[in-house]
């Protein structure tokens, strides 16, 4: 993944396309190679070490605990994880602003004090892009972010990522090929844990072997 790219990963079911995210962000132990970011090896390293490094991720399933509010996940994303204490200093350390702001962003700032539980699952993938963003990582992984999401709730998230600050390069699973296509400024097609194709999105879509590929997969 290049600097400031928005690169995107498809591939049918099995592909390969999570495996690949679990082994960047230590979920799953590599056997083999090394993965590095800024030329730095993060093989080895736990996945907080990771995070510290500059990796976000979202992940398929939720994360999420139903019975905290959203306000609480976004001080927990930005702080050390002990919430007595960052929800105490949160105002004396000028935070609230910056707070207030990724809601609006991500259009949860009426919901900041409704519990995870009655929220909407569109508003819960929000609430999880918003908290990965909030700690500021070099390197943005979203596994299947849309799925799920209502025709507003893409658009408010399509609009999320364009606005996304260059120095963040992103790396996005999705199955939406007209999302994908739209957002990536280059594509890497994975077939049994292989790369089959790769190029920017208008060379993907006319590739014959990536056409084969899913034309064939659909009628299985």
């Amino acid at each position: 993944v290049a600097p400031s790219q928005r690169h995107g990963l498809i591939g049918v079911n099995g592909a390969g396309k999570t495996t690949l995210f679990n082994l960047i962000t230590g979920d799953l132990a590599a056997d083999g190679g090394e993965i590095r970011l800024d030329g730095q090896a993060l093989t080895g390293l736990s996945i907080q070490a990771r995070v510290l490094k500059g990796l976000g991720r979202t992940y398929q399933v939720s994360s999420l605990a139903p019975s905290l509010s959203v306000r609480a996940h976004l001080v927990l994303a930005k702080g050390d994880g002990r919430l007595p204490s960052l929800l105490q200093s949160w105002r004396a350390r000028g935070d609230e602003a910056g707070l207030l702001a990724n809601a609006e962003r991500f259009g949860l700032s009426d919901v900041l004090d409704e519990l995870v539980s009655a929220l909407s699952h569109g508003a819960q993938r929000q609430l999880e892009l918003a908290m990965v963003l909030y700690r500021r990582p070099r390197v943005l992984l979203l596994d299947e972010p849309a799925a799920g999401l209502s025709p507003s709730e893409r658009m408010l998230f399509s609009r999320v990522i364009r606005d996304l600050p260059r120095e963040v390069s992103l790396l996005m699973i999705e199955h939406d090929m007209d999302l994908i296509l739209g957002l990536s400024d280059w594509i890497t097609v994975l077939h049994h844990g292989r790369v089959l194709a790769a190029g920017k999105p208008a060379e993907i879509a006319r590739d014959q072997a990536v056409r084969d590929v899913y034309l064939g997969y659909a009628h299985a």
